[in-house]
């Protein structure tokens, strides 16, 4: 199994927080639902103060066909343009942790079609 994950940060206005958590909560249980390959998907709460609060998802993918499948699930396509209207206060930001070749990267930065980084590996493995 070749694992790595990504974190997806979502800035969400302080009025649509509530209606947020909803929509959140039904986009975790259709990807536990649809996703084999999407091993762990937990959102926490990074902050919050009177403009808004800052939501981070963690999912962990068995493969790079996993997270493909992800991309492609129309539910999680819905969810992104649920959000671009309305509830975002910021861009989106996702975070790939891997130890991917430089041709790889460069692949899913023109593939996810979102602004993507990937974290600077100093220390440490995959596998």
């Amino acid at each position: 199994m070749y694992l790595f994950f990504l974190e997806a940060f979502e800035r969400i206005h302080k009025e649509r927080v509530e209606e947020y958590e909803l929509l959140s909560r039904e986009i975790d249980r259709k990807v536990k639902e649809t996703e084999p390959g999407n091993l762990i998907h937990v959102q926490t709460k990074v902050s919050e103060d009177d403009r808004g609060a800052v939501y981070r998802w963690l999912e962990v993918f068995a493969s790079q066909d996993a997270l493909q499948e992800h991309l492609d699930n129309e539910h999680v396509q819905a969810h992104v343009t649920k959000l671009n209207d309305g509830f975002l206060s910021a861009p989106l930001e996702v975070i790939i942790h891997c130890d991917w070749t430089e041709e790889e990267k460069e692949h899913w930065r023109k593939a996810i079609g979102i602004p993507i980084t990937f974290a600077p590996l100093v220390n440490g493995y995959f596998r």
